[in-house]
């Protein structure tokens, strides 16, 4: 196979570039599933609203950390694996870092990332975070622009499904946006908000119920393009809400947020039986039962996190009472909004997969 487990640890070269990158996990507060290709050209005025979260992805690539043609991959509670070429098509790491990095012959250590199916966007922050590693190792820039079409489309290689753009501009840029979706392209538009303002009336919580959004989200691409009316509906009313979510955040008026959030969950609930699970409707409903302004599912839905917009005098009730409604595994999503998008930062030469990190000498 291509990809194999390492007998043995390879020790990088004392003189090898090595950087750390770091990136920010999104919430998405309303327009979800709208920068899908083409929703946007069918739904016109489609935007999306979300906010960077500081806890996200944090790795290293380390150069001369692996032969030429392979990379390789060290992930938390997982054993090393070289990667090849040919793993580009169905692994997110193969497939970013040789694109950046055709030669490969270099390691990528994942030190910290969200739970799998968190639906944060770690997968693209993942990718954000990689991108711009591989690039820092080539001494390289690429702006924005450029970055995000080339990542959408790999992932979506990867995925087998449409992948939008959304999660990828928080992880770059940081901070609250409001992703214009127009013909052409998206524009984007930076809300200035106090990061303290919204970090206190923004919960958000891993649910603990894993969900696969590639999927949910295929189920409501298909339904649209073939024309079911339902479904065009629903998504003409997370578009209205997400219009008004970001005049809302732009007036600082809480509560009409809170009642855009609303909205847009009550619209998206529409789209597919998969957006929602009685676990997930529990925790929701807890939350607001506590008084929370609005609660929805973050990403596509059917699991993941969830997120809760609160009067600040509330936060705390609410959140005790989400995390005593939800499984054990779950976990409010900590350090609140991220002003700055990734972060590279030079480590100088160091030691790369040490005895004792899944391996034997």
């Amino acid at each position: 196979m291509a990809e194999r487990p390492r007998a043995a640890a390879r020790a990088a070269d004392p003189d090898a570039r090595a950087f750390e990158v770091s990136a920010p996990v999104r919430a998405d507060l309303a327009g979800g599933t709208l920068d899908l290709w083409p929703l946007n050209c069918l739904h016109p005025g489609s935007i999306t609203v979300n906010v960077a979260l500081r806890r996200g992805i944090r790795l290293r690539v380390t150069a001369g950390a692996a032969p030429r043609g392979r990379i390789r991959h060290l992930a938390p509670g997982r054993a090393p694996v070289e990667l090849s070429r040919r793993d580009a098509r169905r692994r997110l790491v193969a497939a970013v870092g040789f694109h950046f990095v055709p030669d490969g012959g270099f390691a990528v250590e994942v030190l910290e990332q969200p739970p799998l199916g968190s639906g944060l966007g770690g997968s693209s922050a993942l990718a954000v975070a990689l991108a711009r590693g591989c690039l820092a190792l080539g001494g390289r820039r690429l702006a924005t622009g450029r970055i995000v079409p080339v990542l959408r489309d790999l992932e979506a290689r990867v995925l087998g499904v449409p992948t939008g753009v959304q999660d990828y501009l928080p992880a770059l840029l940081g901070g609250a946006l409001a992703i214009h979706l127009e013909p052409g392209g998206e524009r984007v538009e930076r809300l200035p908000l106090d990061a303290s303002w919204i970090a206190a009336r923004l919960l958000v919580v891993y649910s603990g119920v894993a969900h696969a959004s590639g999927m949910v989200n295929w189920d409501v691409y298909r339904s649209r393009v073939d024309g079911e009316r339902r479904v065009a509906r629903a998504l003409d009313a997370i578009a209205a809400a997400a219009r008004a979510c970001r005049a809302a955040l732009l007036a600082g008026n809480e509560r009409a947020v809170g009642a855009a959030i609303a909205a847009e969950w009550r619209a998206r609930r529409a789209l597919a039986p998969a957006v929602s699970t009685p676990a997930v409707d529990a925790i929701l409903a807890a939350g607001l039962a506590a008084g929370a302004d609005a609660a929805k599912a973050c990403g596509a839905g059917g699991g993941g996190s969830v997120l809760f917009w609160t009067r600040p005098d509330r936060r705390v009730a609410v959140r005790a009472a989400v995390l005593a409604a939800a499984p054990r595994r779950a976990a409010e999503v900590g350090g609140g909004p991220a002003s700055a998008g990734a972060r590279v930062t030079r480590t100088g030469s160091r030691r790369h997969g040490a005895a004792g990190a899944g391996e034997t000498r």
